[in-house]
This record gives structure tokens, C-alpha cells and sequence, in this order.
């Protein structure tokens, strides 16, 4: 029983050893589509891919991580407390998206200065939104109660998409054929229900008398953080933005190079 274990073991170990390594730095744009496209106009980031090229065959398996923005707000405030203090202080509010992804590609062209494929993914999409209060000049400063982070969520998904790669080497001859290419990818996600934030703090709150209904019209749940005046103790709550629920749902534009390690 060990041998045939033991051959498996060796030719997976030879089939890998021999196998095209590749990996991507890619700069991402993507367009949220249906509800997400409502409150999300664009996202824009950076992706690391890393794929094994299988010897004579057109498949690559392998996986990504990626990293996106899609909104960010900096206002300058003012506080007005209960007891009658106040201070000025700067809110930052920003947005963001992760994935971790499986990949799996077919080049339609096995050979030659551009290759076309075609690739399907999966995996997870996190969103979060994070909350931050620089220390404030004068000394009746603010602090948030709560962790920067002020939601978290996400869901599955799955990613159709085609591409091309062209070769380097074509135009710059001393560069190494099949070594470097220019990748770019369109793709279309789709994907579980998700909570997520946007930006969009009023431009002159009302902190003392401003109160929001448990729903809002659009079905956007208000989103308020506590904050707490450092010297006088007093707490007082404030309006930060609107959370949603909707699908995942996006097209995704990719540019970016890739570097072709040929195994041995």
C-alpha cells in the first residue's frame, strides 16, 4: 500500500517542481452594479496574485488577496456638550474592502507575444469601515468610546472574468521572452448579503437636539458613535453615516505586470 503513496508523493512533488510560478501586482477599479451601486459609486485598490502554471497543459490554479477603498470624508467639527463645553475636532471616516480569492485560468493561446484566457474565482469579501479623532489642539479634547473599527461584515462570492497578457520582450528586446507581461482583466462579481457603510457626516450636526429614525427611507440603518468630553466626563452621541444591506455585486477593471518564474 506504501508504494503507490509514494509514487503520488513523488510525482506531485515533480509536477510542482516543474511547474511555471507566476505572481501579479495589479491596480484595481471596480463599479458596483444593482442596490451596492446605489451607495457605492467606485472602489479603487491594489491586488497580489500568485499562480501555478501546470507543465504542457493551459491551467493555472492558484489564489489572491486584495485590498480597495471606496470612500473616505474628513470633516472639522465642532462639539457642542450638554454642560455647554465644546472643541474642534477632526472626524475621519473611511471605507474599505478586502477578498480572498481562489483562482483558476485557461490561456486560450498556449504560446506567443499575447495570450488570451478566461477565469473563474472564489471566496470572501470583508467590508469595513473605520473611525478616527486626531488629538485635538486646546485641552477640552474628544475620544471616540469606541474601537476605530465601527462595522464588519461579509459575505461569499464568486467572479467570472477574461483577459489578456502581452509579452514584454515584444517591444523590448533585451528584456527575457516570457518573463515579464502586461496584464489586463475585466471581471464580474456576484455575492451574499453584506452591511456596509458610507460617507456621509453632516456638514454642520446638530449633537445635543439631532435624533434619526431607527430606518431611514432608503432603508439605510443611521450609524451613531458615542463620544466623551475628556475633562468634564460628559457623554454625548453623534451621526456618522448610514449602513446598508445589499448583495455584492461589481465589474472589475485590472492593470497590472506579472513576473513568469520558470521551474526547472
Amino acid at each position: 500500500m506504501k508504494k503507490p503513496f509514494l509514487l503520488i508523493f513523488f510525482l506531485a512533488i515533480f509536477q510542482f517542481a516543474s511547474a511555471q510560478m507566476e505572481w501579479s501586482l495589479q491596480g484595481n477599479y471596480s463599479r458596483p452594479q444593482g442596490v451596492m451601486g446605489k451607495y457605492i459609486k467606485h472602489a479603487g485598490g491594489l491586488n497580489l496574485q500568485g499562480m501555478y502554471r501546470l507543465p504542457n497543459t493551459p491551467f493555472s490554479v492558484g489564489a489572491e488577496i486584495g485590498i480597495n477603498g471606496y470612500g473616505s470624508q474628513k470633516t472639522h467639527q465642532r462639539y457642542q456638550f450638554s454642560d455647554g463645553s465644546s472643541t474642534e475636532v477632526d472626524v475621519n471616516v473611511n471605507n474599505s474592502f478586502s477578498s480572498f480569492m481562489l483562482v483558476s485560468r485557461v490561456n486560450l493561446i498556449q504560446t506567443g507575444g499575447i495570450i488570451p484566457y478566461i477565469q473563474a474565482k472564489g471566496g470572501y469579501f470583508h467590508y469595513w469601515t473605520n473611525l478616527s479623532i486626531p488629538d485635538p489642539q486646546d485641552t477640552d479634547g474628544c475620544k471616540p468610546l469606541e474601537n476605530t473599527s465601527l462595522l464588519k461584515d461579509g459575505a461569499f462570492a464568486a467572479t467570472l472574468g477574461a483577459g489578456v497578457r502581452w509579452d514584454i520582450s515584444t517591444v523590448f528586446k533585451k528584456a527575457i521572452p516570457e518573463r515579464f507581461w502586461i496584464d489586463l482583466s475585466a471581471d464580474y462579481t456576484k455575492g451574499g448579503s453584506v452591511r456596509y457603510m458610507n460617507v456621509n457626516i453632516p456638514a454642520d450636526p446638530d449633537p445635543v437636539n439631532h435624533h434619526h429614525p431607527v430606518t431611514n427611507a432608503d432603508g439605510s440603518t443611521p450609524y451613531t458613535a458615542r463620544f466623551i468630553n475628556t475633562q468634564s466626563q460628559v457623554v454625548h452621541e453623534h451621526h456618522v453615516g448610514n449602513v446598508y444591506k445589499s448583495y455584492i455585486e461589481q465589474i472589475t477593471f485590472r492593470l497590472g505586470i506579472t513576473l513568469t518564474l520558470q521551474g526547472q
